[in-house]
């Protein structure tokens, strides 16, 4: 597994006392829902990279930012580039008009368009946007709190374990593929081999980590039905959480910016700033 991919899946709750932290579990999921929403409404670039700088700001002031800076560079820069690639050509999307430039590849002249270099751009910031809010709100609440964040929003207890046993386990998982990898290596297994070869080798990883990932699952069953977790009664909460004046202060400020999103949505449409032709003929 890659170094960023580790770091990425073993990133936990950040403690801390700020303004986002000391909101209620509820407060953070439904802003993630909201500006996830909103960034989908539009298809606007400018638009949608004015959420995602707003988003880092929020990250920043939750000082969480260098988790989430790192995470959005390393998924949304390599997706436009590639959009980029793709899209902008003539025949990269079908409304590509306005010819931005052309160079000259192999005797042949490819023209990039604006049309879609603005797609290409529009939707991996859209990405980006759900997976910052996602990350805003995962790493300022701790476990027990979204646990029952999940069972005050009327969902199903099992689904609220799935989640925290997901959460528990991935890390985990992740420190175990590497220790097998290590001991496959330190007993002969060659990496710098070719794909056929390499592929085979992946058993010897794959095997070990299922037979251990079952075996855990079985003790976790045989742990939650010897607390009876499936008994039929009422389930409460390791932790209590209720709103407090931050909450409400933060709800206000969203229900205001969506009067104002809907006002825009009306009145000007999806691509209010650009007025991008293929949106506004659509």
């Amino acid at each position: 597994m890659s170094a960023v991919g580790s770091l990425l899946l073993k990133r936990a709750h950040t403690a801390g006392n700020t303004f986002f932290h000391r909101l209620d579990g509820r407060t953070k999921f439904i802003f993630f829902w909201w500006i996830s929403i909103i960034a989908y409404l539009f298809y606007d670039y400018v638009i949608v990279a004015i959420i995602l700088v707003a988003l880092l700001i929020l990250a920043r002031i939750a000082k969480i930012h260098k988790q989430i800076y790192i995470t959005e560079a390393v998924i949304i820069i390599p997706w436009i580039l590639v959009g980029i690639i793709i899209l902008s050509p003539s025949a990269g999307f079908q409304d590509n008009e306005t010819i931005l430039f052309t160079i000259k590849l192999f005797g042949r002249e490819l023209s990039f368009y604006y049309e879609g270099l603005a797609f290409a751009i529009t939707w991996p910031a859209r990405i980006g946007v759900c997976i910052g809010s996602a990350m805003l709100f995962y790493l300022t609440t701790p476990l027990a709190e979204i646990t029952s964040t999940i069972t005050r929003m009327k969902m199903s207890y099992k689904l609220a374990y799935m989640f925290t046993a997901a959460v528990q386990l991935i890390p985990i998982l992740a420190d175990e593929v590497g220790t097998i990898y290590q001991a496959q290596v330190s007993r002969g297994l060659k990496t710098d081999v070719g794909l056929v070869k390499k592929f085979k080798n992946y058993i010897a990883l794959v095997v070990p980590l299922t037979l251990s990932s079952l075996n855990r699952v079985q003790t976790r069953a045989i742990t939650l039905e010897s607390r009876g977790f499936t008994a039929p009664t009422k389930k409460t909460p390791l932790k209590e959480i209720t709103f407090k004046a931050e909450d409400f202060i933060f709800m206000a400020g969203m229900a205001a910016l969506t009067i104002l999103v809907i006002y825009i949505y009306l009145k000007y449409g999806s691509s209010p700033i650009v007025h991008l032709k293929y949106v506004v003929a659509g």
